[in-house]
């Protein structure tokens, strides 16, 4: 999947009007639009959680987080509305940007976690 430097740019001024406060805030509040909680929404409320509390205490969180977003957005009641709500998940090539396909690929991968080994994850 490419991007051009003007969606980027859009995305990065959607993303930032708003401070980190200010994007907490109206995440708790329901109020983010569709436009503010796309992949880089996703992205930067997951990174806010992982900064600000350990690893045993963010876990809970975020899966708490996507409960929420779930009960709060109608759209992603339906698995189908879910994934056209949030295409980019459909996109199987982001994860060879850390792992080889012959790590994903191999038995272990199937029922363990195994850190990247092309490049780091950025959290």
């Amino acid at each position: 999947m490419s991007f051009r430097k003007a969606d980027i740019r859009r995305v990065l001024i959607l993303t930032s009007r708003m401070n980190d406060r200010e994007f907490l805030r109206a995440f708790h509040d329901s109020t983010l639009s569709s436009e503010d909680f796309r992949h880089r929404g996703h992205l930067r409320l997951a990174w806010l959680v992982l900064t600000r509390h350990s690893l045993e205490e963010a876990l809970p969180l975020l899966s708490g987080i996507v409960n929420h977003a779930i009960q709060t957005n109608p759209s992603t009641q339906d698995f189908e509305q879910f994934i056209n709500t949030f295409p980019i998940l459909l996109d199987k090539q982001l994860p060879l940007n850390h792992w080889r396909r012959e790590t994903l690929d191999g038995k272990r991968a199937r029922s363990d976690w195994l850190e990247p080994d092309l490049r780091p994850l950025q959290f």
